[in-house]
């Protein structure tokens, strides 16, 4: 036992629920952080409970007004969200306190002091429960398990663990990583809901690359994403300096060490787009991160050498597929799916754009037919770009600035020809016009018409009409 202080604090809705907790115990991260000096802003308590937690859950419900989420975890877990406010109840493992601590992951989650010194009036300082060490161990900064068995009980505890370290710039115990390669092998038979809880914390932070970095050091990556697996085993080739997995690896980083940081100044007022959220917590910018991870999954698929060099003709639609359903899998969603099959199947095209431009035979149509392809995600493309481009060699790396020059005149394009660009004739209007009934046609017809008027070869009613009228059927083009 320790006493540590200033440890407890007030917070009002604690206050609302304090008589439904005669008894219980803090434990976990809450400890951790109070104790590194860490202060959130949300608090996010978990309370264990010497009994079924049903009743005091049903308690806390009346007083917060708000139903709680069942969570699946390593035991069933009553989650409050508010604004602001999160409290995990669960039920104790084992006869005693010091018997739940023994049975938790790390060390430096395995501490606890009662909760009903959160209530006590002028108290400034708690009795610490900890067997393990784990106070020790966070003085000296080591993410421990609290036994060698506790990776392989839940291997998702390596994802946790890993993110620890990351965040609070840890290191591990000698054991930690041997251990990690053992239980990485478990995870693909562990609940996806729970992989995915650790992996959405994990993109949260700015050091997501490192979070892979270390996943790759403890067996976990190819674990987790198994779609990437062969991506190791692609050699450099052409501009490419290093191998595809550091290409990954790099790709990742600079997006999210450097790109997304700066995507204001690229995209102007359309950064506000990486902040759409595709579920709770979940943002789009946060997401670019994932499709970066998987921009060039189809390569192994899709290499071949030729003449000494190798080729992936074919890789960002082998890619994009593959990538929908990795994001299905991991439970992403499918709004989240479809972001990177988008991307990911047009992710190279700004390279294509980029080139012709420097030969100066970029047309309107092609930077017009890009934006189009891509609709809602084109900018996320743009920006993924840039990253992929730092991330080929150390030569384009130095290049990157009038890459970006370039990402910003797209930009610009869509800014001033597209942005708030109408149809000169409706569907109803085409159809009357060419006397014909609703169909694929008319989209076709109402399509071409808008890539005409942004390139400026129709720029009234009047020429808009000539053109339907002149319209081919069999060739899909003027006659």
């Amino acid at each position: 036992m320790k006493r540590v202080h200033k440890l407890t604090f007030y917070h009002p809705k604690l206050e609302r629920i304090s008589h439904c907790l005669p008894e219980g115990f803090v434990v976990g991260g809450f400890i951790r952080d109070r104790l590194l000096g860490i202060r959130k802003e949300e608090v996010d308590l978990d309370i264990t409970l010497p009994f079924n937690p049903e009743k005091v859950s049903s308690c806390i419900s009346k007083e917060l007004n708000t139903n709680p989420v069942k969570m699946e975890r390593e035991k069933p877990v009553f989650s409050f969200f508010l604004p602001g406010f999160r409290l995990d109840i669960s039920a104790m493992e084992g006869k005693s306190i010091e018997e739940d601590l023994l049975k938790r992951d790390f060390t430096i989650n395995a501490m606890a002091f009662d909760v009903r010194e959160l209530f006590l009036p002028f108290n400034d300082d708690v009795e610490i429960i900890d067997p393990s060490g784990g106070f020790e161990d966070l003085q000296k900064g080591i993410v421990r398990p609290v036994t060698d068995e506790a990776l392989k009980a839940d291997p998702v505890r390596v994802l946790r663990g890993i993110r620890i370290k990351v965040s609070l710039d840890f290191h591990y115990a000698p054991s930690f990583l041997d251990l990690a390669r053992e239980a990485s092998k478990l995870l693909p038979s562990s609940p996806v809901e729970r992989i995915r809880e650790e992996l959405l914390k994990m993109s949260k932070e700015n050091s997501f690359y490192l979070c892979l970095r270390d996943m790759d050091l403890s067996g976990a990556l190819f674990e987790v994403f198994k779609e990437l697996k062969g991506i190791e085993e692609i050699p450099p080739s052409g501009l490419h300096q290093f191998d595809l997995k550091e290409h990954t690896l790099k790709c990742v980083e600079y997006l999210e060490r450097e790109v997304l940081p700066s995507s204001e100044e690229v995209l102007g007022d359309y950064s506000g787009v990486l902040s759409r959220e595709l579920f709770r917590g979940f943002t789009e910018g946060r997401c670019l991160k994932f499709v970066a991870l998987y921009h060039d999954v189809g390569k192994p698929l899709t290499v071949k050498e030729v003449e000494g060099k190798l080729t992936f003709y074919g890789h960002d639609k082998v890619g994009a597929e593959i990538a929908r359903e990795a994001f299905l899998r991991l439970s992403f969603g499918k709004r989240a799916a479809r972001l990177a099959e988008v991307v990911i199947r047009n992710h190279l095209r700004p390279f294509f754009l980029y080139d012709l431009y420097l030969k100066g035979r970029l047309t309107d149509r092609a930077v017009y037919r890009f934006l189009r392809s891509c609709g809602d995600y084109a900018f996320h493309t743009l920006l993924l770009s840039i990253a992929d481009f730092s991330a080929t060699s150390d030569e384009m790396r130095k290049g990157v600035r009038d890459f970006v020059s370039f990402v910003k005149q797209v930009v610009a394009f869509y800014r001033e020809r597209m942005e708030n660009l109408k149809p000169l004739l409706s569907g109803k209007e085409i159809m009357e016009i060419k006397g014909i009934e609703a169909g694929p046609l008319v989209g076709r017809i109402k399509e071409k018409l808008l890539e005409l008027q942004v390139t400026g070869k129709v720029r009234s009613r009047e020429e808009a009409v000539k053109f339907v009228k002149g319209y081919s059927y069999e060739e899909g083009g003027k006659s």
